[in-house]
């Protein structure tokens, strides 16, 4: 009867157009409210149950609700109030109880919750499905959680017993939930959907079996006493009741090592050293010290049992060892250490060694790696050559000596081979091969070979000289140094013939004949100079050139003289006619190579003139005009007569003082002479310029001079029998002595008297303060240092030796 009567209650709710429609989730919901209510709910003989209702008002004004409820036989409800008022957007949630009596039947009933609304005439129907069960009492065997112990890579097995202490016969079904991907599994009889089922009677005691793969430690995961939680859910058939039992699996110690990575094999230059880097990774998971040693193999892997292991090794010259292995050192899990082998090899160009490293995990000496590495001797024979010094521009017959050096950039001595490849046909080779030990990271200067010209090789003729460097055994390393060589032009001029002669226009010819004698054909410079203000020029020759617009060139340039050649060069001047004086007229002929113009090559000649006076034609016109000359003489000593007397006193007061000066100098040229010093001043002749003769090939003949010529030369310069002058008169010179002391005196007077008005307006000066910060201190020669190699400082030489005097004539016409 009671199933009936709850079968009409739900056909009626359903017809009724009021009623919103409910579902499992309880939930309505329209513009003004919205209702969420707890669905299906299980309850027990004599239980009270808590089941909840949430409502929110939706609309923007208040509402007043109202509850109402229909309820199945033997349920009861409590704590649902009738109206509520909820003002805009709030939201509330009543929790009331269902209670269900101890006369009710064991199954589903319906109870409903209705929420009205002073808004509108909506009703908000809430189902609530009460499941009235047999109530269940499954109890496991352990009460508390538990730990086991677990070893990595294996699978471990569990089994739990569980007691069904209820009044009723349950089928139970048992799951697993865990947060890892460990695999698991069931080992019951029956399983379904990964679920383990199993019946069990009033009071009766089962085990649940199961079984969980351990993985591996991989990269020290689990760390060691860590591990995934399982749980074991069991669950009733009568109410749904759960029973859950946790358990940690904890991973046991696990001691284990990688390599993480390594460097490559050594390459080594001899006598050198290097190192290889290791880095090992504690890919177990609980910290741990690790043991490194060293073993010598072979060629074929095989440990050589004649050497220990070590973690330093001797062998065959080689040194290995290990550095910053840290081995007392402990390593956390997923940490790294890097260590390095070190190699050292002999002074060798060749050889190998190859080593063993073992790393020990302590704790776990099966979980021993080993690294196989090796270190070679590797010679490189590098080397680079370059040109010290090339400069090889010779003339015929002379050598050079240019140096290249051989730069040994390998990492061992070698041997090198020099050897000339090339050789101009004009010059010779010595020392053309040759082999020689260069230590690594030097060089060798190679300084003996020699380059010689041949004689009368041609100028300007030039190739090059080519070596090949190459260490010995190789043959595809070859570098080439080359030389260039060229034949210097020879500059070597000589005069074969010089022709001097005056011609009847009163002109002095030159004639010179000059002859090529270098290796090259050459040109010249040809200038002309003389030592007097007269007419000349050079006789060009057509192929020249000159100044343009000039009448008498004095230079001409010429070029392209083949060598072996003569040349000749013609020049000529006017002699003096206009001179007072008879004297000797100087010509100089520079001629300068154009290969070398900063040698020149000069050539002076002379030839005498006579002066005006001494000259034999006079013409009539000279002899009437003296009377004339004579009577306007006098009348000019006349007019000017107490000038010339002023003259004349002047004059024999400065010959007094000049002839006293003489007699003052001849005194301390006595003394000097008696004090053993030198009073011979050596004077320059500046005439000696014009001296120099160039030496030619040719004796050259001096022009002839008639014996009258020559004594009528030497009479021109003797000026004859001077006449007496007549003493000054004592008054004269007694009056020139007071116009000379008075002007004297005068200009004392004056300055003192200047000083005197000085002193009275301004005062005595007094010393400049600056003075009183002046230290007084002793001369000192040596504070200055100078450059006297010729320790001309130290000797005691006269002042006159540092004046140059110019002789004058013995005879003009300037003495008194």
């Amino acid at each position: 009867m009671r199933r009936l009567a709850v079968l009409l209650v739900i056909l009626i709710c359903a017809a009724s157009p009021l009623m919103a429609l409910s579902s499992a989730n309880s939930k309505s919901t329209s513009d003004l409210l919205d209702v969420q209510s707890s669905g299906e709910h299980i309850i027990h003989l004599g239980e009270t149950i808590e089941a909840i209702i949430t409502v929110k008002n939706q609309g923007s004004d208040t509402t007043i609700i109202d509850f109402s409820y229909e309820l199945p036989g033997n349920i009861s409800i409590s704590n649902l109030p009738n109206d509520f008022t909820l003002v805009s957007n709030q939201v509330r949630q009543f929790r009331f109880y269902f209670s269900c009596d101890d006369f009710a039947s064991y199954n589903t009933v319906l109870a409903y919750v209705n929420i009205t609304s002073d808004m509108d005439s909506i009703i908000y129907a809430n189902e609530f499905t009460l499941i009235i069960s047999r109530q269940s009492d499954l109890r496991f065997g352990v009460t508390e959680d538990s730990e086991f112990i677990v070893d990595p890579g294996l699978r471990t097995n569990l089994a739990v017993n569980m007691t069904n202490f209820a009044q009723f016969d349950d089928d139970v079904s048992f799951s697993i939930t865990t947060n890892s991907g460990w695999t698991w599994g069931w080992d019951m009889d029956y399983v379904e959907n990964g679920k383990a089922i199993e019946s069990i009677e009033i009071g009766e005691l089962i085990f649940a079996r199961l079984w969980i793969d351990i993985p591996k430690v991989i990269d020290s995961n689990p760390l060691y006493l860590s591990g995934p939680r399982f749980s074991l859910t069991a669950t009733s058939s009568l109410d749904r009741a759960e029973v859950t039992w946790s358990f940690d699996l904890l991973m046991s110690e696990f001691r284990n090592v990688t390599l993480d990575s390594r460097g490559e094999d050594l390459q080594l230059d001899p006598d050198s050293n290097g190192r290889l880097p290791i880095t090992i990774k504690n890919s177990g998971n609980i910290e741990n010290r690790y043991d490194l040693e060293l073993q010598i193999v072979d060629e074929f892997g095989t440990i050589v049992d004649s050497i220990p292991a070590s973690d330093r090794i001797e062998y065959q010259g080689w040194i290995v060892a290990i550095f910053g292995g840290y081995e007392d050192e402990l390593i956390i899990p997923t940490n790294k250490r890097t260590f390095e082998i070190g190699f050292q090899s002999p002074n060798q160009n060749q050889g190998k060694i190859d080593v063993r490293l073992s790393i020990i995990p302590v704790g776990a000496i099966t979980r021993t790696i080993q690294i196989d590495l090796t270190s070679e001797i590797i010679w490189n024979r590098d080397f680079a050559t370059d040109l010290v010094s090339q400069e090889c521009t010779i003339l015929p017959t002379e050598s050079c000596n240019p140096i290249f050096r051989i730069t040994n950039n390998g990492n061992y001595q070698d041997i090198f081979r020099i050897e000339a490849v090339q050789i101009p046909t004009f010059v010779t080779l010595e020392n053309g091969q040759i082999s020689l030990e260069i230590p690594k990271n030097t060089y060798v200067d190679i300084t003996d070979i020699t380059i010689t010209a041949i004689e009368g090789v041609e100028a300007f003729s030039n190739s090059q000289v080519i070596f090949n460097v190459q260490p010995v055994g190789i043959t595809n390393a070859v570098q080439t140094v080359a030389f260039d060589v060229v034949i210097a032009p020879k500059i070597d001029w000589s005069i074969q013939d010089l022709t001097e002669e005056n011609d009847a226009l009163g002109r002095f010819n030159i004639a010179m004949t000059l002859r090529n004698n270098g290796n090259a054909a050459d040109g010249i410079i040809v200038q002309l100079q003389c030592s007097h203000y007269t007419p000349m020029t050079l006789i060009p020759p057509t192929n020249s050139v000159t100044e343009p617009g000039v009448e008498f060139p004095r230079s001409f340039e010429i070029n392209d003289i083949d060598f072996g050649s003569n040349f000749t060069v013609r020049a000529w001047a006017e002699i003096p006619t206009d001179q007072n004086s008879n004297g000797t007229m100087y010509l100089n002929i520079s001629i300068r190579s154009s290969f070398s113009p900063d040698e020149p090559i000069s050539f002076t000649t002379a030839v005498d003139y006579v002066g005006v006076p001494w000259q034999v034609e006079y013409t009539k016109e000279t002899d009437e005009g003296f009377s004339e000359i004579l009577s306007t003489t006098v009348e000019f000593v006349y007019a000017w007569k107490w000038i010339l007397l002023s003259i004349l006193a002047s004059t024999l007061i400065i010959g007094k003082a000049f002839f006293d000066r003489r007699d003052r100098n001849q005194q301390m040229e006595f003394i000097n002479q008696l004090g053993n010093q030198s009073s011979s001043p050596q004077q320059d002749d500046w005439m000696a310029k014009f001296s120099k003769k160039v030496e030619t090939d040719t004796v050259i003949q001096s022009p002839t001079i008639s014996p009258e010529n020559f004594t009528r030369g030497f009479q021109s310069k003797s000026s004859g029998q001077k006449p007496i002058t007549t003493p000054v008169e004592e008054r004269l010179r007694d009056a020139a002595n007071l116009v000379l002391d008075t002007h004297d005196k005068s200009t004392v007077v004056k300055e003192a008297d200047e000083l005197l008005d000085s002193i009275t307006i301004t005062g005595i000066n007094s010393p400049a303060q600056e003075n009183t910060k002046l230290e007084m201190k002793d001369y000192n020669p040596n504070m200055t240092e100078r450059s006297d190699p010729q320790n001309l400082l130290n000797e005691k030489t006269s002042s006159q030796e540092y004046t140059k005097k110019v002789p004058l004539p013995e005879n003009d016409d300037l003495d008194f």
